[in-house]
């Protein structure tokens, strides 16, 4: 994670540089060397003198491309000093170049697309964009967005890796605990077995498994394994786009103010949820049932204050 950004970054850069053609990098370098020689807003059609600027037709470019290069050719200079001829050939060189690519369409059209879209930047390996640059509002927001999916994303991935290891440890157990077998024996006993993890486990006559703890050293403790105690699809409290701006408050403003929010979220195992719902309902089915049984065993007795009460048959309440 912590090379993960930069890495990124210069990747894409990478990419971006990877994408442009050799005709792209002649343009790139020939407009810097104009721009650099008449000006930062000088352009090929601005030094032509072409007011159309792109619009301007082929019959126009060769005219004002042949009016130019006679005004710079460099018999022009004469006998002037060494580096004033220098200059003028070097800046001569570029007119002809700046002429054909004006004059060829396919080349033209890919200056025409950087003059309107704007020139990469020089940065020392390459052409890249640089018309952008973010400050340290947009960086953090970016960099909490990225983290927050990745570990939002890597949190989901853990737990079902931890959901699917529960279950092949309690295939295993319970394989090994009946001999191979993924039937349960028919005495009905439960059985003790030790994993190859070196943990000792409890396999009941129905299946389930629990983990063998020892308290004070004397007293065996089953920890029942249930898979579907991880929430595998952990909710949005669980991710940093909660936990870091609710973290934050709590530490500062929250803990000022007295008013800190809750950052945790609370699960319940559907399947013990369920089987906690049947019990309950068999319990009070029960409860009934022993209720319309002792009624039927009572005489049904109202007092003068509407109170009703039962009593037995043989006239004891």
């Amino acid at each position: 994670m912590r090379f993960f950004f930069p890495l990124l970054l210069a990747s894409l850069l990478a990419l971006v540089a990877a994408n442009w053609a050799p005709e792209d990098y002649e343009i790139f370098g020939l407009n810097d060397k104009v721009r650099g020689d008449l000006g930062p807003e000088t352009t090929f059609y601005s030094w032509l003198g072409l007011e159309h600027g792109p619009k301007s037709t082929k019959d126009a470019i060769n005219k004002a491309y042949r009016k130019l290069s006679r005004q710079l050719h460099p018999d022009k200079v004469g006998k002037g000093s060494r580096k004033t001829r220098e200059i003028a050939e070097q800046r001569f060189q570029r007119l002809s170049l700046v002429g054909n690519i004006l004059k060829d369409q396919n080349l033209k059209k890919r200056y025409d697309y950087f003059l309107s879209n704007g020139f990469p930047k020089w940065k020392g390996t390459g052409y890249y964009y640089s018309r952008f640059r973010p400050g340290l509002g947009f960086t953090l927001a970016v960099l909490y967005v990225l983290i927050s999916t990745l570990q939002y994303i890597s949190l989901r991935i853990s737990r079902k890796q931890d959901f699917k290891r529960i279950v092949s440890l309690k295939t295993q157990v319970k394989t090994q605990a009946w001999g191979g077998s993924f039937i349960p024996p028919l005495d009905g006993s439960a059985r003790r077995v030790t994993a190859e993890n070196g943990r000792d486990f409890h396999v009941g006559p129905t299946g389930d498994v629990s983990l063998i703890e020892m308290s004070n050293k004397t007293e065996m403790v089953l920890v029942p394994l249930d898979e579907h105690d991880i929430n595998t699809n952990p909710g949005f409290k669980q991710s940093f786009f909660y936990r870091l701006p609710v973290g934050l408050w709590n530490i500062t403003l929250g803990k000022l103010s007295g008013r800190t929010i809750e950052n945790t979220e609370s699960y319940v195992n559907p399947h013990r949820a369920k089987r906690e719902a049947l019990e309950l309902k068999e319990k009070k089915k029960e409860q009934k049932a022993k209720a319309a049984k002792k009624a039927e065993r009572a005489e049904r007795v109202e007092l003068p204050n509407g109170k009703v009460i039962y009593k037995r048959k043989n006239g004891k309440k």
